[in-house]
């Protein structure tokens, strides 16, 4: 397949803001549902490190930490 054939991320993502209405504040629930689906969509059920789940559980956890002060 030629490069200029293949889906990009921009393809993706490129109107990403249009469609979707606020930013989302990152929650414990959201951390486990993106958590069970990487571990649904990997054979070896892992997560991955580095990856959207691990970024969103820093995120919940920052959110948390700034709700208490």
């Amino acid at each position: 397949m030629a490069a200029e054939d293949k889906t990009t991320i921009a393809n993706v993502l490129g109107d990403a803001t249009t469609k979707l209405p606020d930013d989302k504040v990152a929650t414990a629930r959201d951390v486990e549902d993106v958590m069970a689906a990487e571990l649904r969509n990997n054979t070896n059920m892992t997560t991955t490190l580095g990856g959207v789940g691990e970024s969103l559980v820093t995120a919940a956890r920052i959110n948390k930490l700034s709700m208490v002060d």
